[in-house]
């Protein structure tokens, strides 16, 4: 079953949050379905409600037989009574009341907003008993939405968990069934892992020199190997990586693994897609060849070796041939060294590729009186197209030459991605695949220079194919650029850092936010000094709360070290390591190094002297204030002059006060 903050989690992605401008009740959370529909979650001080936290109206008995058929919702349709029900009847005028239910799933969940909120539901038709499958099928994740809170709440940490479940619900939900705790969370890590190494999922972390052309497109400075001449190139963003690869279609599939034993790999340019050369290409894809431009209008059907080709070059009168040598080395490979089951990476500019196939001809010439070059010819069979072209990241471990034609080496080239993008597999189309991008730290950005123009297309109504679908020309490339549908964005910020009043406003508007709040009933049980840390933890951030506010507390995430120690010595030491490392130093940047009230955090001031974190210096070798001061103004002055008391750090009695 669910427990009450995974629900209160899940109703926020789903996007059924509490309404702006309102605070939340005392001992529970309120989620707006619209139309006036609430649900309620349970809540308490500390840790979570495990037993029917989900709280449903009193209008909902008329739909108690649906409900009641809906696989793995719970409920005894028995009253439970409180005033943080705010929104529902009161109960013969005293408190407001509802039902308590339990709940096994998100799909479950997800059906049940969908019948009481009068819509029809992916994961099952309202009434009906769901199926494994239907259980599998993804969830509705908000399109955008940033992950907000105080530093060490698990913001970053959640990323992973919550991209591999929008990429890949299928395989999350089957793997949840099957697996818990640590075994799942390593299960997810290979997931994104894999996820991560086909361009589905990426992750960047915005900083104060990210800019538009890190994040959408830029001008890059490039060497051309064969001439050596200088090249300014368009080179993506991440952003618009992304984009681009969820618009992927797929073309060509096979029924029988293709081995690479044995086999040559080549790449190769068909056509210059700067200089409007993309005509090449369609022809080679339609008549099912690869054009050579070396050569011209030479035949070399007659020449066996290099020295055949340079000698009839060499006896060509044709004036419109350009000897060189890079062209000799060409036309030879092409000719005489490429072989029949040899594949070919066709190229699309030098950070791209846009096909591979397999050579299964030998070489003809082409005749063809319209055009100088490309004829020289090989037959092929084309194992795969992509549309549009697809990252050299996907396959390349470096970026590719200039050259028309070269063999890709071991140190060029990933077999292992190659074997992957052979595999048997039907025609794929990539707008059915969710992609997803992480921006960790997204408020430390400038959006409006990181975004640009930009920022409108991130709009659900705004996207690919979308009822209001809207697209821009690239200021670098000139190109038509959209947002698809099937793109989602996670940010994470620290509450710390910048509160969400601070927020752009453009970015607020298009984001939703969930808050990740430190959750110290996950340390609950876990001793250090004989102090409970999930105690220590919710005291700390209650005097944070008192002399700040709560977007400066501290997270549970600082803690977590001491779960996996089983020895009371070793987690006395990691206590003290985490004190004097991570809370001190975070409370001295919270608080502009006022000691004073850091000590008024820690409690020190009803501890004894020896067991304070923080301490008035005294010392023989300091002067009094007296002797710095004139009489008046010393006897106005409270001395501030205090340390950090190292010894308090192995003190037991100096975390037992913070909890006193």
């Amino acid at each position: 079953m669910l427990n009450s903050f995974e629900i209160y989690q899940a109703l926020n992605e789903l996007g059924y949050r509490l309404e702006a401008g309102n605070f939340e009740p005392s001992y529970a959370s309120e989620h707006a379905l619209g139309n006036g529909k609430y649900l309620y979650v349970k809540r308490k001080q500390e840790g979570f409600v495990s037993k029917s936290p989900l709280v449903l109206a009193p209008e909902t008995l008329a739909l108690r037989a649906e409900i009641d058929r809906i696989a793995g919702i719970h409920c005894l349709w028995e009253k439970v009574k409180s005033t943080s029900y705010r929104r529902y009847p009161k109960d013969n005028g005293t408190s407001q009341y509802g039902f308590a239910a339990d709940v096994e799933s998100v799909g479950a969940l997800q059906a049940l907003v969908a019948l009481l909120d009068g819509q029809p539901s992916s994961s099952t038709t309202p009434g009906l008993k769901r199926d494994d499958q239907n259980k599998e099928q993804s969830p509705m994740y908000p399109l955008n939405q940033i992950l907000f809170g105080p530093p060490g709440t698990g913001k970053t940490y959640s990323t992973t968990e919550m991209a591999v479940k929008i990429a890949d619900n299928a395989w999350y939900q089957q793997t949840t069934r099957e697996h818990h705790g640590n075994d799942l969370r390593e299960l997810v890590k290979e997931r994104y892992k894999a996820l991560v190494e086909k361009q589905r999922i990426m992750f960047t972390t915005f900083h104060q020199s990210f800019s538009y052309e890190d994040f959408i497109e830029g001008i890059r400075a490039t060497t051309d190997e064969k001439t050596g001449t200088l090249r300014y190139e368009v080179v993506d963003g991440i952003f618009k990586q992304l984009c681009l690869n969820a618009e992927v279609k797929t073309s060509g599939s096979s029924t029988q693994s293709l081995s690479l034993n044995g086999r040559r790999i080549w790449k190769m340019s068909l056509g210059n897609t700067l200089d409007g050369e993309d005509y090449i290409f369609d022809e080679c894809l339609v008549n099912n060849y690869i054009l050579l431009g070396w050569g011209d209008n030479l035949d070399f059907s007659g020449c066996t070796t290099g020295a055949d080709v340079r000698l009839r070059i060499d006896e060509s009168s044709n004036s419109l041939v350009e000897r060189s040598e890079y062209m000799l080395t060409a036309v030879n490979m092409f000719k005489n060294i490429m072989q029949n089951g040899d594949l070919v990476i066709i190229s699309d500019g030098n950070h791209k590729f846009r096909a591979i196939a397999e050579i299964a001809g030998d070489y003809q010439y082409l005749p063809n009186d319209e055009r100088v070059g490309y004829h020289q010819m090989r037959k092929v069979n084309w194992l795969r197209t992509y549309s549009p072209s697809l990252p050299k990241e996907q396959l390349f471990l470096k970026a590719l030459s200039q050259m028309t034609l070269y063999e890709l080496r071991d140190t060029s080239i990933d077999r292992e991605k190659l074997s992957q993008l052979l595999a048997p597999v039907e025609t794929t189309d990539n707008q059915a695949l969710p992609h997803v991008l992480i921006i960790d730290e997204i408020n430390r950005g400038n959006i409006a220079r990181i975004f640009g123009e930009l920022i409108t297309l991130l709009e659900p109504d705004k996207r690919l194919d979308a009822e209001d679908a809207r697209s821009l020309v690239l200021p670098y490339s000139k190109q038509q650029f959209s947002v698809p549908r099937n793109v989602y964005v996670i940010g994470t910020m620290n509450t710390a850092d910048k509160s969400l009043i601070q927020m752009d406003l453009a970015l607020r508007r298009r984001f939703s936010f969930t808050e990740m709040p430190a959750r110290p009933e996950l340390l609950a049980g876990i001793t250090a000094f004989g102090v409970d840390a999930a105690q220590l933890l919710t005291r700390i951030n209650q005097r944070i709360e008192a002399l700040l506010d709560s977007e400066h507390m501290i997270g549970h995430a600082y803690f977590m070290p001491l779960k996996k120690l089983e020895n009371n010595a070793d987690r006395e030491a990691c206590l003290a390591s985490i004190f004097q490392d991570k809370i001190i130093p975070l409370l001295r940047e919270y608080f502009f190094d006022d000691y004073e009230r850091i000590g008024w955090v820690l409690n020190d001031s009803v501890k004894a002297k020896e067991n304070r974190f923080i301490l008035l210096q005294q010392s023989a070798q300091l002067p009094s204030l007296s002797a710095l001061f004139p009489k008046d103004i010393a006897d106005s002055l409270s001395d501030r002059r205090f340390r950090i008391n190292e010894r308090a750090f192995a003190s037991a009695e100096a975390y037992q006060g913070i909890v006193a």
